[in-house]
């Protein structure tokens, strides 16, 4: 009776391993994913003071450039 007895705490303990691999598995690819999201939000900011930028300067020279950087910093924020 006591080797049943074994034989299942052995069982449980391998699921319940099995169990927390998975979890740490999960948690990795949402850290991943996540990391992904942080990258792509800072090029996707990064893109509209360019784009700002570059429009400023042509419509205003220097000046318009530091200006349309500060519009597509915070337009990039909003959309």
């Amino acid at each position: 009776m006591s080797y049943g007895l074994l034989g299942m705490q052995n069982q449980m303990e391998g699921q319940a391993l099995h169990g927390l691999r998975q979890k740490a598995s999960i948690d990795q690819q949402n850290k991943q994913a996540e990391d992904a999201m942080d990258a792509a939000e800072r090029q996707q900011t990064m893109t509209g003071v360019g784009t700002g930028a570059a429009i400023g300067m042509m419509a205003g020279g220097p000046m318009g450039a530091a200006i349309g950087a500060g519009v597509g910093w915070i337009a990039s924020d909003l959309f």
